[in-house]
């Protein structure tokens, strides 16, 4: 996006994600209109158009059935990120909390989460990591570990991410999701797969 369509309100994290990928399409053409459709595969970044400013809080993001939102401060470079997800399973919570101190880490959290998900052909594996690794013949390698997202940061971090011969790998709340639009490793069809549950979810 031109840098002159993005608000000056927003956080430095937020302008520089829209100003690379602020009207990113993806080709499916079934999401909200001018919206960032690469990120919108799972939580939804809203447009720039969308956004919304009440007082002092922005409102950027949301879960794809619309559960929870995400909110930062106007004009605040280190704003930290509040969401209203616990709002599901805590009747002692009001409204939006901290969950995260930083908008970059939110953000790597969220942007690779929505790579995965938006990925051609993308699998669910059951096991460990070094199971996983039966799959590949070259080594897997760390992305972004220990990432915190929606969940209050006193749960802990819920996300971390692998690579290995462009396979993108996300291990979320313990389950493992493989995403990849080339064609699949040789070892995702091969007898290796008697000993891990590799379930295909779509292929787009």
């Amino acid at each position: 996006m031109p840098e002159d369509e993005i608000p000056a309100y927003l956080p430095e994290a937020l302008r520089e994600l829209y100003a690379f990928a602020g009207r990113w399409k993806d080709g499916s053409d079934d999401h909200l209109e001018n919206s960032p459709e690469i990120f919108q595969h799972q939580d939804c970044l809203y447009s720039v158009e969308r956004l919304k400013k009440d007082k002092n809080r922005i409102t950027f993001l949301e879960e794809n059935q619309a559960n929870w939102t995400c909110q930062v401060e106007a004009g605040n470079n280190h704003s930290s990120v509040y969401c209203d997800a616990c709002l599901l399973w805590d009747d002692n919570v009001e409204g939006h909390i901290i969950v995260n101190d930083s908008l970059y880490h939110f953000l790597k959290t969220f942007c690779l989460q929505e790579v995965v998900f938006g990925c051609k052909h993308l699998y669910t594996v059951e096991g460990k990591i070094d199971n996983i690794q039966k799959l590949f013949d070259k080594p897997i390698e760390e992305v972004w570990l220990n990432g915190y997202y929606i969940s209050p940061k006193e749960d802990g971090p819920t996300h971390s991410f692998y690579c290995c011969e462009d396979v993108l790998v996300m291990e979320l709340h313990g389950e493992y999701w493989l995403g990849h639009h080339c064609d699949a490793p040789a070892a995702f069809n091969g007898d290796v797969l008697s000993s891990i549950a590799l379930r295909k979810i779509t292929s787009n």
